[in-house]
This record gives structure tokens, C-alpha cells and sequence, in this order.
């Protein structure tokens, strides 16, 4: 997942597990010490009623929760990036500075393949969080979190692992996941519209990829509007929510939800000068995922209105101006287009639209969106200090494409579906090349690992001895060959492996090691 070296995982990791085992080294001991003394009394405070029972009401929610939350990763081919480096959108830090989720660009560096020895592409990696909408396996998250991955793992709360088929909507920053799994515990939703400012607010999810978190807040502002991008590559949110309930990279297309369990947001957005949690987070409401969410399901895309504007919301001045208290101003039309054929011109303001009001260009943009190409709707215009209705019937969107899944990967050779080079471990030059001791005669040496294969996902290593596939004894580069060739598609698949490790003062000794490997075809 990181490199294709488990030397690279360990030293990357290793401060921070040596810390943690410190500290629970010295809370053990710490704890057998103050046992011996412990006298047991009464506790220090008596909570109040009201205090137990809002504990109580927030373990319910959990238990109930949890189960229908998954976390979600997505793979993303990428040409080699510096160290480090991340994709921001603009305005927002959505679930983690980019492209969905909590990313980790830690790019590998090429190897120079030759002959017919397969290519694997490089890839960026990004989590996030979803929840369970149908029990038939629909799962629906942020589009952010799964935009242009090729592979989309879902990780359920006990464990089990499914690649999905995405269908995606870019302009609502809202994707459905489809996974092969029947039976599975769902979300209920609530009404957005009821939900009002000071609600207790409690959001699920995946932050830092630390599945099965919760934490709690309230709703603190309604109908956020933003707009991103332009033109036809847009992602707009016509009326967030923001709640200080802790949301984090990672939280991205979580349950953001009531005292009652209910979602009523889908985690999306956090404002932030760090990209970590201030006090500043959004959702989607719960009515407008659904909406978008159920096209998904039955098309497998999103059809909008298109009416051919530039529009921007109101300034003081603007409205001071034009005399209105809210909507949206036209900057531009577009020749032969539905608005123009209705004779909407540059500085009117659209105040209604099919006598719904229209709040901001957010909303004006959702209003329009929603509205069936075809449709002849009255579109109420401030123009010279005047009211006028003109009647418009709604385009298509040009240019359209929303529905998208991850792409089949390439069918390679049986020894490229591990993404390995192989040789036999009687090879003499091999084995003076990694230095295999006489003990080892027997099993698949491993000569080289391709970038963001599977093999190097899991942390294999050139000079590894691969002495056991999926259950089957490998003695010699043929048996690895054939096993690997009859292994079922999209498969985690178990192998036992000798390694060479230093263990002190560079004293060197093999070690058996058991890794896991995803097979993607």
C-alpha cells in the first residue's frame, strides 16, 4: 500500500509503534503498582439523570451505527510524484487535502522493465468513509473520495473486504459504491428540512483511516452555500451543514446523524488553516443525498436541467442596486440557448424559479439542475426595477457524463498477476546474488517485484522465497507459476515466504513470514 518494501513500512512506522508500546508498557506496570494500594470507594462525582441518559442515548447510537459504516479505500494510477505531495481543492479541505479521503502519495520508484516482464502502474491511495443505504450491497460515500480511482476497496465493520462498481456524480460530490454482499444492516434517514441549529449532531467514519470513530457536536449553521470549478466541471453544494462535531480526513462520505440515529448528512467539507479539524465542518443533507443517490442506483447517472447562464449571487451592493433582498444575478447567456430563446438577458435577477425562491446562485444552480430537460418552467426576473415572468423550457447539460466504475485492470501472465520476476532457488547465481544460505533448497526466488503490483502492495521483497501459495507447497519456479495461474479473480491470496533479516550486531538469519495478497484479475 506504501512501497514495495516492508523495510520502507517498518522504518516508517517503527517511532510511532516503539511509542505506543512504551506507553502501554508503562501503563501496565503502572497499574500492577497502584493495584497493590487500591482501595475501592465511592465514585469522585455522581453524574446527574440527565447525564447518564445522554451517555446511554450516544452508546445506543453507536451500536446502531456502527455496523451499517464502512471505510473505504480508493486507487488512483498516478505518474511519480515528489514525496509528499498532495492535491488541494480549492476554498475546502475536502476530507483531507484532495482527491477523497486521507491521501498518501508515497510513489515508488520505477524500475526499468524489459523483455515481456509485466508493467504495473504507480498509484496514489486515498480513504475514506461510506454507509450502507440498501441491504443488497449499495453504499454510498463522496464522490471526492472515489474520483478516478481504478480500484475501490469497502472494508465492512467486521472485516470483510469487497471491490465495488462505481457510479458516480461529480457536480454533487456524491458517488454510490456496489459491492456483491446481501444482508447488511442500513442507515435510516431523516428529514434534512426538520433539522434546526443547536440539534446534537454525531458523525461516523474512517478520520486518519481510524475506522469506527464517533464524535459529537451539534449542527451549527444551516444552508452553507458553495460553488467550485466552473463551467460544466463543477461541484456545487446548494445548503450544507455545518456542526462542530469533529470531522477530519478520512471522515469524507460518513453519516453525519441525529440523537435518534438517523442520517441526516453526509460528511463532506472541513474549513481549516491545518487541514485538521477546527470546529469548522459540512455535510451534504441527508434529502439532497438521497435524491442524488437513488438516480444513481436506478440509471446509473445523473440527467440535469440546462438553461445556458452565467449567474452569480448578490452582493450588499447588488442588491441595493437591483432592489431585491435575494437571488440570482445573470452575468452571461449563451446564444441559441434555453435561456436565451426565453429572452433572459445580462443583469436580470432571477428571483423564482418554477415558483420556488431562489437564495443565491447555489440554489439557483440546484433549482435549475433538478429540473427535468424538457420541462417548461416560469422563471420570475427583476429587470429595470421590474418584475417579469418568462416561461423557459429546460435543456440537457452538454457535455454530460457522470456514470463511471473502475476500470478492468490488464490480464497479464501467471507470474504478472503477482507482479514478480521468478527464478528457481538452485540457480547458483541467484543464489550468490541474495546470499541464501545451504538451509534453503527448495521454493520460488523472488528476483524482482513490480511497482503497484500486489506483490509489492503486500511488502515482498526481491530475494524473498516464496515456499507457499494459498495453501500449496511451492517448490520450484514452475509450481509458482502454475498456482498462481489457477487462482481465482480478485482474491486475497495467502503466501508463506523465507527472508533474509538482520537480527543483531549484523548477524543475518532467515525467517519464515506469512504476507497477503489482493490479486486484481
Amino acid at each position: 500500500m506504501f512501497s514495495n518494501s516492508l523495510k520502507q513500512k517498518l522504518s516508517t512506522f517503527a517511532i510511532p509503534v516503539l511509542t505506543i508500546a512504551i506507553a502501554l508498557g508503562g501503563f501496565e506496570m503502572a497499574s500492577t503498582r497502584s493495584n497493590a494500594k487500591m482501595e475501592q470507594g465511592p465514585p469522585p462525582v455522581q453524574p446527574s439523570a440527565n447525564a447518564l441518559a445522554l451517555q446511554t442515548d450516544y452508546e445506543h447510537v453507536a451500536e446502531a451505527l456502527d455496523p451499517s459504516v464502512v471505510s473505504i479505500t480508493s486507487r488512483e494510477p498516478v505518474p511519480v510524484q515528489p514525496m509528499g505531495q498532495q492535491f488541494q481543492f480549492p476554498g475546502f479541505n475536502f476530507g483531507g487535502g484532495g482527491g477523497g479521503g486521507m491521501q498518501m502519495p508515497f510513489p515508488i520508484v520505477p524500475q526499468q522493465p524489459g523483455g515481456n516482464q509485466p508493467q504495473f502502474p504507480q498509484y496514489q491511495i486515498a480513504s475514506g468513509s461510506g454507509m450502507i443505504v440498501r441491504s443488497d450491497g449499495y453504499i454510498l460515500t463522496n464522490d471526492h473520495v472515489v474520483a478516478g480511482a481504478d480500484k475501490v476497496t469497502v472494508t465492512l465493520y467486521d472485516g470483510r473486504k469487497y471491490v465495488g462498481k462505481v457510479f458516480r456524480d461529480k457536480t454533487s460530490d456524491l458517488a454510490v459504491i456496489k459491492i456483491n454482499a446481501t444482508n447488511l444492516p442500513t442507515v435510516q434517514f431523516a428529514n434534512s428540512r426538520d433539522v434546526k441549529v443547536g440539534e446534537l449532531a454525531i458523525a461516523f467514519g474512517s478520520p486518519f483511516d481510524l475506522k469506527d470513530t464517533m464524535t459529537t457536536g451539534i449542527i451549527s449553521s444551516l444552508n452553507r452555500q458553495e460553488v467550485i470549478g466552473e463551467g460544466n466541471d463543477q461541484r456545487y453544494y446548494p445548503s450544507l451543514l455545518q456542526t462542530d462535531a469533529s470531522i477530519n480526513p478520512g471522515n469524507s462520505g460518513g453519516p453525519l446523524v441525529n440523537v435518534y440515529g438517523q442520517v441526516v448528512g453526509v460528511d463532506v467539507a472541513i474549513e481549516s488553516p491545518s487541514g485538521g479539524n477546527v470546529g469548522i465542518g459540512f455535510a451534504i443533507p441527508s434529502n439532497d443525498a438521497r435524491y442524488i443517490m437513488n438516480q444513481l442506483i436506478e440509471n446509473g447517472k445523473i440527467t440535469r436541467g440546462f438553461m445556458g447562464v452565467d449567474y452569480a449571487s448578490l452582493t450588499y451592493n447588488d442588491k441595493q442596486r437591483y432592489g431585491v433582498k435575494e437571488g440570482a444575478l445573470i452575468t452571461g447567456v449563451i446564444d441559441g440557448s434555453p435561456a436565451a430563446k426565453a429572452g433572459i438577458q445580462v443583469q436580470d435577477v432571477v428571483t423564482n424559479f418554477d415558483n420556488k425562491p431562489v437564495t443565491g446562485r447555489a440554489s439557483f444552480v440546484n433549482l435549475v439542475a433538478r429540473t427535468a430537460p424538457g420541462s417548461t418552467v416560469p422563471v420570475t426576473l427583476v429587470r429595470d426595477g421590474h418584475n417579469l415572468t418568462v416561461n423557459v423550457t429546460i435543456g440537457t447539460r452538454p457535455g454530460e457524463s457522470n456514470a463511471s466504475k473502475p476500470s478492468a485492470p490488464d490480464q497479464m501472465h501467471a507470474k504478472g498477476r503477482l507482479g514478480i520476476g521468478i527464478a528457481n532457488v538452485t540457480d547458483p547465481a541467484m543464489r550468490q546474488r541474495y546470499g541464501l544460505p545451504s538451509t534453503v533448497t527448495t521454493g520460488a526466488l523472488v528476483a524482482q517485484v513490480y511497482p503497484g503490483s500486489p506483490a509489492a502492495e503486500a511488502g515482498l521483497e526481491p530475494g524473498d522465497v516464496v515456499i507457499s501459495l494459498n495453501g500449496k507447497t511451492i517448490h520450484n519456479e514452475q509450481d509458482l507459476s502454475d498456482v498462481s495461474a489457477a487462482l481465482p479473480p480478485n482474491a486475497d491470496v495467502t503466501a508463506v515466504i523465507r527472508r533474509m533479516v538482520t537480527i543483531q550486531q549484523g548477524e543475518k538469519q532467515m525467517e519464515t513470514l506469512m504476507v497477503t495478497l489482493h490479486l486484481d484479475n
